[in-house]
């Protein structure tokens, strides 16, 4: 399973990577932003290892796509703009933009997320998902989502976009 990471970034990292051919923004985001983000700017980065998958489908309706689920708790992870992913010659790697309008909607949202609503999304998870479903997995993606919420909240306050980022 693969890794995710979050990162806040000025509206024109986003066109930087608007700007690259599909093929070479996912070599952008491993070899230039993660360096630089971990590095210098940790506080705009949010590590969600494996979790970003249950966390998605515990927020949307319990299955791996793009617009499944309600917004705004449905655009936590794969929402946005989808910047990198075709489901064919692109497959290797995701990368989506959320503007910092919706950010600032996702972090009221998350906000207010409660554990309880969030087992009671973890329970509609589909027979996709690569992990057996368990207590110890859910209290996994709940911590993570949990440190994740600093991280959008700061995003929103400066007023950053935020991207998801995962390699396949």
């Amino acid at each position: 399973m693969s890794l995710g990471v979050l990162f806040a970034v000025p509206e024109e990292t986003v066109e930087h990577i608007r700007s690259l051919p599909m093929a070479e923004r996912p070599r952008y985001i491993s070899e230039e932003l993660e360096e630089l983000y971990f590095e210098d700017y940790p506080e705009r980065t949010a590590e969600l290892d494996k979790s970003w998958d249950a966390i998605h489908r515990a927020l949307t309706d319990g299955s791996l796509c793009f617009d499944c689920g309600g917004y705004p708790l449905g655009g936590v992870i794969l929402g946005g703009e989808l910047l990198y992913y075709d489901g064919e010659e692109f497959d290797d790697y995701i990368i989506t933009a959320k503007p910092p309008e919706q950010t600032a909607r996702l972090t009221e949202e998350l906000e207010g997320l409660t554990k309880a609503k969030f087992r009671r999304g973890y329970r509609l998870i589909d027979e996709s998902y690569p992990e057996p479903l368990s207590d110890e997995d859910m209290e996994y993606s709940w911590e993570y989502l949990q440190d994740a919420v600093p991280f959008f909240r700061h995003a929103a306050k400066m007023g950053l976009w935020v991207l998801f980022t995962a390699d396949q």
